[in-house]
């Protein structure tokens, strides 16, 4: 796709993308082999995937691993922020911590100081949800850290129950009053849940990923009027490079709603700014 054909020719912000270390992410694309229906094909080395990123207009985003077992988060922060520092401008890691390791909230603060942007929760790999309350300490760090936190609330798409999603990040943003919460893939099922949250509480945002796509396995039922109601809060993110169809497939989808070129900016570049200093 080329640059002019991204929302209002400006740069885009994705806040959602993948990144591991290599061992970690053949796994990963084993599991979803042998487990899902996705073809999984675009590329995972970090060099190559950035590249892909540039070439669609992409001009920073956010990118991450997550601990799914105590012990490896500090060696998984430490890869993620060398990785940042080779990749240049415009790579933002996110943190990972887990709470069953002996001082998460120290583990979050090490990585902040090395460059991370923020944490991503990934509550069904992780097996933990957000506001339990081991995870108290390193949400405050962030919020501290002028970042914010990326959940994927649930066990979507594998699984619609929740568990309650929406008020457990209602907790969360009452027990930390400075921290910013993105929900991943539009808070699918819960989206019209969040969008009244978001009319009450401007640190609640959700994320595009995987929810517009039109050739997406997950796309709820989303119209434009939900969106324009919440087009402050939404940020763009696609789940990059883990993705069954085209990068581009989330933009060309958001342009089918029909929205206007301020609000395709302000979901694909302006909104992210006010995550984190490191998007300004």
């Amino acid at each position: 796709m080329a640059r002019d054909d991204t929302p209002g020719s400006d740069a885009l912000i994705d806040v959602h993308t993948h990144l591991h270390p290599p061992r970690l992410f053949a796994a990963i694309r084993r599991w979803f082999a042998a487990n899902s229906p996705w073809v999984l094909e675009h590329p995972t080395e970090p060099h190559e995937v950035a590249r892909a990123l540039r070439e669609h207009g992409v001009e920073r985003f956010a990118f991450f691993s997550y601990a799914h077992k105590p012990g490896i988060a500090r060696e998984l922060n430490a890869w993620l922020t060398d990785t940042a520092r080779e990749l240049g401008p415009g790579a933002v890691p996110l943190g990972t911590v887990h709470v069953d390791d002996p001082d998460p909230a120290g583990d979050m603060r090490a990585a902040l100081r090395a460059g991370c942007a923020g944490v991503k929760i990934h509550e069904d790999v992780q097996r933990f949800e957000l506001d339990d309350p081991r995870l108290a300490g390193a949400l405050d760090a962030v919020a501290e850290h002028d970042g914010f936190v990326l959940v994927h609330a649930g066990r979507i798409p594998w699984s619609d129950d929740t568990n309650d999603a929406p008020a457990r990040i209602a907790r969360v943003l009452e027990a930390h009053p400075a921290l910013r919460i993105v929900v991943a893939h539009f808070g699918k099922p819960d989206q019209l849940r969040y969008i009244e949250m978001m009319q009450r509480e401007p640190r609640l945002f959700l994320d595009t990923t995987m929810a517009f796509a039109l050739d997406s396995p997950m796309r709820p039922a989303i119209v434009r009027a939900d969106v324009e109601r919440a087009s402050h809060q939404i940020v763009y993110g696609t789940d990059y490079p883990n993705i069954p169809y085209a990068y581009d497939g989330e933009l060309h989808a958001l342009r089918a709603l029909g929205l206007d070129e301020a609000t395709l900016r302000a979901i694909t570049t302006e909104n992210a700014r006010r995550l984190t200093p490191a998007f300004a």
